[in-house]
């Protein structure tokens, strides 16, 4: 079946016409990015200034980790909590967050993906399976990063989107512009309670890709048993 895998990969992408994948700590591993990413704070612009920058960007990761299944409109009222917690003002507050958690990352990506991502994208292309993105955060720039090229992409910080997972706004969203039901669609991402909560909610497939997982879930370690599968199949 190949290396990393702990799932029937055949029968988990029979009749699958769409496959939809989460983005941060789906196609790449988040832990090296957030190394590399925490040395750049540790060592960017001013002595003084580190500090306070390294513990606003913390507020802000923890207040969106929070921010749950909010009803639609998170983003606005998620940076007033942010500027009320920093003291920072709203512009200053949406170019630190711009720069620190969307633009600055993009550089550690490549060497930051999972192996097998690139080789699946293509397999499941091949079979004529769409491929699709679905992401709490700006994920365009990073599939670009990647390498990746999704069909169809759908973010929470889309303006006529604005909402979290575990609500299924999104994929409902991405499902439509493939025009696939949700028994013909499989969502893979790193995290059940998001993820995998999102694709019951929408009547998806769920796959999670991760090293353990909750029993009785379908899951991978990497994508290149997915790959080899969705390759001869």
């Amino acid at each position: 079946m190949g290396a990393g895998v702990s799932v029937d990969a055949e029968a988990l992408l029979a009749g699958c016409r769409l496959v939809v994948f989460d983005v941060d700590g789906t196609l790449y591993r988040q832990g090296p990015v957030r190394r590399a990413m925490l040395g750049e704070l540790l060592s960017d612009g001013p002595l003084r200034a580190r500090p306070r920058r390294l513990l606003a960007l913390r507020t802000f990761r923890r207040l969106r980790e929070g921010a749950g299944a909010s009803p639609r409109g998170f983003s606005g009222p998620l940076f007033e909590r942010f500027c009320a917690e920093t003291g920072l003002d709203a512009a200053a507050a949406r170019r630190l967050v711009a720069e620190w958690m969307e633009e600055r990352p993009l550089r550690h990506l490549p060497r930051a993906i999972v192996p097998g991502a690139g080789a699946l994208f293509a397999a499941l292309r091949a079979r004529g399976v769409a491929v699709g993105a679905w992401s709490d955060y700006p994920a365009r720039a990073k599939l670009d990063a990647l390498g990746l090229r999704a069909d169809h992409v759908a973010c929470a910080t889309d303006p006529d989107l604005d909402t979290l997972k575990p609500d299924p706004a999104g994929l409902f969203r991405v499902m439509a512009a493939a025009g696939c039901a949700p028994e013909e669609t499989l969502m893979i991402g790193d995290r059940p309670d998001r993820d995998g909560e999102a694709a019951r909610a929408a009547g998806a497939r769920f796959c999670l890709r991760a090293a353990r997982g909750p029993e009785g879930t379908p899951r991978v370690r990497d994508f290149l048993g997915l790959a080899e599968a969705a390759g001869r199949t």
